[in-house]
């Protein structure tokens, strides 16, 4: 409501009030206070120990040990800081108190913010954000704390503070890990980070130069490189870089710098990050041969052939950004035709010609089936109705004074049929069942063909259900159904193998004919559409499937929910009005029902739907026919005017509109086919992958494998390949130089690095000065 207050400003508000905060009493964020009338007049005359003795005097009561510091557990921080938490958010200690405010260090001020919006935040932080290197250099030398972390739920992304929790084992929060990154003043927590973030180049060299990690990691994983990356600032990201900092550290969504910039869809940074990690073989001219790590790239891992989620070609094909078609270009595009020419090309058309020839064959089982018997229609007068309700009558009363009788003599000849042999029971049901069952009568070669034509139909489709089996058993339930998710026509036709090979074989057998075709009907409308899997992966028909799918699922829906609310609401109306039908070439002793053109509920809905098509010739002139001939007119212009003409042309716009973005767009068939290549790649065993990675890959002086591309380089791109051949000398030596000085020798960083932490015991005491 409007009148309700936000945590931030409750906190900004008591932050600052002098009533709240005694020590304002002292020093307030107005420029005035005891102390500093005090320093005045000092400054005036000359005299400093009127303000030396009230800074002993006064200062005193908020320190600990006069000064002296006191180590407080980070057990008892944290349930201080829980305490300003909902209710249903408490530690179990806190819930269990009758007053949770009673703890010594409430009314104290300390040096860094314990207030749930601003935790932690030193005054290092303070001064890089208020640009002030000058101030920067001089907490510096005062040794304040360059590594203290700001997790405050003002400085976490807007997404995660809903979900922000305390553990005693730690001093930090607890988060949910899915983010999109996207806060005011989400720096990363690390005074080092927040220089970073703001551009304050002199503030992040001196934290730096005091020995402050770049790689450090704030709660969410991100290094200053991750941090910049999400910022896209370009500029500052080289700066870290030249520095020493990682490109390989992944956060706690298992994503580098690299990953992180596809999944955001950062473009510049992207393309950046790639020319920083390739390797230059050789340059002749505008001829440069570069290999591009594929660690961070392919979606098949180089160790084990599975399918890596996190990998930067699966985060910018299955994004559904429009700027992560911008990054289907270059590198992407030459791994997708490397797998294509290796090996997802053969599988692709393979299993095209075997559907083709599936569907094939499912053609010919389902048009050679035969029709139901017909029967002799009862004649439609009134005197053979007579009749036949006489005959029925008469059929009843000796139905039942001779059923007792013939069923003695079944279950008689049952009986003698039982102790027959086994072989002539089988024999004999066969034979019933064919004389009973149209569908298994094989008499003629029609038949006969349309038999063996289901066989195979049958077998086919376990097989097709085999191999999802199969594909679900290596990639795992979770990412199976992903994979589905992406081609919803795969979904409808493995939907018709399971009905082919689990339902209609027992129709069959139980001879249910009319429940069978129904069934059959659901079955060819389920398999023909998998040819749109297909579609999607030729260029002169796959834009046109893109639009179906967006034409169904944008327009359609949409349009759908309006549409059904006008039809139910005039389609009730129409069906009250009808009520009152009387057609005058109807005798009045006959029910003249037949003829009501909206007898039902279910009537008037589809005459409704048949009228918004302007299909209207026999429902109007039936409104004569009523007793409320003009409302039904009135309401016929109405619903003309709402449905037929405004909502039908509006989704005409609609799917124009969609028409002609994606027709402008111009790598949207590229992304579509390129989500083929994944999903047919998906569909293959993990050592066969990884054995296709090897012949589309080479190795690197280091062992790691690549994909070597021969470019074409302009005079620009060369300048840039100059320029970030310096960077990455800068990025070594500074590397080198950090490591000598700290006394330890180089390592290789490991890729699979995660979110760690310095503190992790609860017991763990930080010093506390006021």
């Amino acid at each position: 409501m409007g009148n309700t207050e936000s945590n931030v400003t409750s906190g900004v508000k008591k932050q600052a009030g002098a009533s709240v905060q005694p020590i304002y009493k002292l020093c307030d964020l107005k420029g005035g206070g005891l102390l500093v009338e005090l320093m005045k007049r000092a400054t005036q005359n000359k005299q400093y120990a009127e303000i030396d003795h009230a800074i002993k005097t006064k200062v005193e009561q908020f320190l600990y040990n006069k000064g002296a510091g006191r180590y407080l557990p980070i057990s008892q921080l944290v349930l201080l800081r829980n305490k300003e938490r909902a209710r249903h958010k408490l530690l179990p200690q806190l819930k269990n108190m009758e007053n949770p405010d009673e703890f010594e260090i409430d009314d104290e001020g300390p040096d860094i913010s314990e207030e749930e919006y601003l935790k932690s935040e030193n005054v290092l932080h303070i001064a890089i954000v208020n640009e002030d290197p000058s101030m920067v250099k001089f907490l510096l030398a005062a040794d304040v704390n360059f590594q203290e972390r700001c997790f405050g739920n003002f400085m976490c992304p807007e997404d995660q503070k809903s979900s922000r929790t305390d553990s005693l084992d730690h001093e930090w929060v607890n988060v949910c890990p899915e983010t999109n990154y996207d806060g005011y003043v989400y720096w990363g927590e690390y005074p080092l980070s927040f220089a970073a973030c703001l551009g304050q180049e002199e503030c992040f060299r001196l934290i730096l130069a005091k020995g402050a990690d770049p790689n450090a990691q704030d709660t969410n994983g991100n290094t200053v490189l991750h941090l910049l990356v999400i910022y896209s600032k370009l500029e500052a990201f080289d700066m870290a870089y030249e520095v020493g900092s990682s490109l390989s550290i992944r956060n706690i969504l298992n994503l580098t710098p690299l990953t992180l910039s596809a999944k955001l869809a950062r473009i510049d940074i992207f393309f950046h990050i790639l020319n920083l990690e390739r390797e230059i073989y050789w340059q002749i001219g505008s001829i440069t041969c570069a290999a591009y790590p594929l660690s961070q790239i392919d979606t098949i891992d180089v160790k084990t052939g599975q399918i890596s989620k996190t990998s930067a070609l699966n985060l910018v094909v299955f994004g559904d950004k429009d700027e992560h078609l911008e990054l289907m270009d270059g590198v992407l595009i030459d791994l997708l035709n490397a797998k294509w020419n290796t090996f997802v090309k053969f599988k692709f058309y393979r299993q095209f010609f075997t559907f083709a020839f599936y569907f094939i064959i499912s053609l010919i089982a389902f048009t050679l089936r035969p029709g139901p018997s017909h029967h002799a229609e009862p004649a439609k007068n009134g005197t053979n109705t007579n009749v036949t309700k006489a005959m029925a009558n008469v059929s009843s009363i000796i139905n039942s004074t001779v059923i007792e009788n013939v069923t003695h003599q079944i279950i008689t000849k049952k009986i003698e049929k039982k102790d027959d042999s086994d072989d002539y029971d089988v024999e004999e049901w066969w034979d019933n069942l064919q004389e009973e069952c149209r569908l298994m009568n094989l008499d003629h070669p029609i038949s006969q063909i349309r038999f063996a034509a289901e066989i195979g139909i049958t077998l086919g489709a376990f097989l097709y259900l085999a191999a999802a089996i199969r594909e679900a058993k290596f990639l795992g339930l979770r990412m199976f159904f992903e994979n589905l998710r992406t081609s919803p026509s795969r979904v409808m036709f493995l939907f018709s193998c399971i009905l082919v090979f689990a339902v209609i074989p027992w129709l069959r057998l139980v001879c249910l004919d009319e429940i069978e075709d129904t069934v059959a009907i659901t079955v060819m409308l389920t398999t023909a559409p998998y040819f749109l899997f297909f579609c999607r992966g030729f260029k002169t028909v796959g834009p046109f499937v893109v639009m179906i799918y967006r034409m169904v699922m944008g327009d359609l829906l949409r349009f759908a929910s309006i549409y059904l609310v006008f039809v139910m609401g005039f389609s009730q109306s129409y069906y009250i009005i009808f009520l009152s039908f009387d057609n005058p070439l109807t005798p009045e002793e006959v029910d003249d029902s037949a003829t009501n053109p909206m007898s039902t509920p279910t009537e008037s809905i589809m005459a409704m739907f048949l009228m918004s098509l302007t299909n209207f010739g026999d429902y109007y002139n039936a409104f004569a026919r009523t007793e409320h001939e003009y409302e039904a007119k009135v309401l016929f212009v109405v619903f003309m005017a709402i449905v037929a003409i405004l909502l039908i042309n509006m989704l005409i716009a609609m799917m124009g509109n969609t028409y002609q973005k994606i027709a402008e767009t111009r790598n949207e068939w590229q992304r579509q086919w390129a989500r083929i290549v994944l999903v047919v790649e998906r569909g293959v065993s993990p050592p066969e992958r990884l054995k296709q990675l090897m012949v589309y890959s080479q190795p690197m002086s280091d062992g790691k494998r690549a994909l070597v591309l021969r470019l074409n380089q302009s005079d620009e791109d060369k300048e840039e390949m100059k320029d970030i051949l310096e960077i990455r000398r800068r990025h070594d030596r500074n590397i080198k130089k950090r490591m000598e000085k700290e006394g330890f020798k180089e390592h290789k960083a490991d890729p699979a690095k995660t979110l760690t932490n310095d503190i992790t015991h609860k017991d763990y005491k930080p010093k506390i000065y006021i």
